[in-house]
């Protein structure tokens, strides 16, 4: 199987596109023998619709649509072996991908999310802060949410939660912070924006998070709704809270871990351990600048086969190797979500 502590060492953003090209191929051709010899709906639709002759690149190795997840159980696992499904975001109305996940999955999961990100923290630091109730959390601890959380834990020695049992910002310990002190801040984005922010204006408070750093996630799109835009909610949170390192990251239930960090220029990036290409409505890759689908590919997911999944998302590669960030290999830009129309169609496919 894969030699994950190799990877590690390598460094999540320190290899050009050509040298990490043949380490990730030669690796997720690996994942692809073992998904097929571990899961019938996978080893079917990789037979049934993709070309049998030997593979030579990534965007030849057989992927799924990221609806699979809602209608199947996925699982390649042996049986008997002792998993933890979670699920995923949604509502009542919705169904909720179910990712099977075993130990050894986990374990190289926390292990790639702490490489990529100490990149931009380089220490651990004594506390996070999650803009979370720590009874929801509690409750939807197998949720997307909660394997969320569950992962940044590990930069902090200590995590407390910002939101009372209502779901109500607690100002009480967001006043015992201390201005200098260096701190960790996770939320998702709409709730940075709906718990924190709008409720910092509306008390009319402003602190001096200044050594802080927030990481916040989970898309854009209640947001985009209200017209909020990435360079107010940027200038909000350093005028209120005194934060200047803000760092968004572009990533999925069905591949925990492999996260796409934002840089400080807004782009997002492909790490050792993930990669992306973009397809157009026929499922041809498309060219930097071109937008179309998102193809996501992970080397982490052993016990279920979400290595290499088509998303519904929309985006564009917007350079290799050239980003001012210094990160080496592709960088992109999210355009939202396809439309249901579009949704339904590349599903079909």
């Amino acid at each position: 199987m894969i030699d994950y502590n190799l990877l590690f060492k390598k460094g999540a953003f320190k290899l050009n596109q050509i040298e990490k090209e043949k380490i990730f191929f030669n690796n997720i051709s690996k994942l692809d023998i073992h998904h097929k010899k571990n899961c019938k709906e996978f080893k079917l639709i990789a037979n049934s619709f993709f070309p049998k002759e030997k593979k030579k690149k990534l965007e030849e190795l057989p992927f799924i649509h990221v609806r699979l997840f809602k209608e199947k159980n996925l699982s390649s696992v042996k049986k008997g072996t002792k998993i933890s499904t979670y699920n995923s975001s949604g509502t009542s109305n919705t169904k909720l991908s179910k990712i099977n996940i075993d130990r050894f999955t986990s374990l190289v999961q926390s292990k790639s999310l702490l490489n990529i990100l100490m990149t931009v923290l380089k220490t651990k630091r004594k506390k996070i802060y999650f803009l979370e109730s720590e009874k929801k959390v509690n409750e939807k601890y197998y949720s997307a949410k909660g394997a969320a959380i569950n992962g940044f834990k590990q930069f902090a020695d200590k995590a407390e939660f910002l939101l009372d049992k209502n779901e109500k910002l607690n100002f009480k310990t967001l006043k015992r912070i201390k201005s200098n002190e260096k701190i960790i801040f996770f939320g998702f984005t709409n709730m940075v924006w709906g718990k924190l922010i709008k409720t910092i204006i509306k008390k009319k408070i402003k602190f001096n998070f200044k050594n802080s750093i927030l990481f916040h996630g989970g898309g854009w799109k209640k947001l985009e709704e209200k017209k909020i835009r990435r360079e107010k909610f940027y200038r909000l949170i350093h005028n209120l809270l005194g934060i200047n390192q803000i760092y968004d990251y572009y990533g999925m239930i069905e591949q925990t871990g492999s996260i796409f960090l934002e840089c400080e220029y807004g782009y997002y990036h492909a790490s050792i351990f993930s990669e992306i290409n973009v397809r157009n409505n026929k499922l041809e890759i498309c060219k930097s600048n071109q937008k179309g689908i998102i193809q996501v590919s992970s080397l982490l997911p052993t016990s279920y086969p979400g290595h290499n999944i088509l998303t519904e998302d929309l985006g564009e590669i917007k350079g290799i190797d050239n980003c001012k960030c210094g990160r080496k290999g592709k960088y992109f830009k999210i355009h939202g979500r396809l439309s249901q129309a579009e949704i339904r169609g590349c599903s079909n496919v």
